[in-house]
């Protein structure tokens, strides 16, 4: 497991409303030159992509910035989260980066996560 926990000063998982899960496949399709497509494991653990979003306060944007930037080295770094699925923490990194949207006076973060050892 990484080593890096998310802040504790902010929400503690993805919110539920609007969240996206999608499982990658870890299976290789070969189509053949007759008969049925050959299928086979490329590996044996997989990875799960979330989309979703948090809202912060000005504070906790400042604080993800720093912390993104500073402690995940720009989001290339493993880090420790709650799945909003299962409700355990996970090891979880960024796939890109952040995007803010300011909403009634919060702000949106909208993020894509690759949960790892799926």
């Amino acid at each position: 497991m990484a080593s890096i926990r998310w802040p504790a000063s902010l929400p503690q998982m993805l919110r539920l409303e609007g969240l996206n899960a999608q499982r990658k496949s870890s299976v290789i399709r070969t189509q053949m030159d007759a008969g049925p497509v050959k299928v086979r494991q490329r590996y044996t653990v997989t990875t799960k992509e979330f989309t979703g979003t948090v809202l912060l306060t000005e504070t906790q944007r400042k604080t993800l910035e720093e912390w993104y930037q500073n402690t995940l080295g720009s989001g290339v770094l493993r880090f420790e989260m709650i799945d909003p699925q299962t409700l355990q923490f996970a090891e979880f990194r960024f796939i890109e980066d952040y995007q803010e949207t300011s909403v009634d006076g919060y702000w949106e973060i909208s993020m894509t996560l690759e949960k790892l050892n799926v």
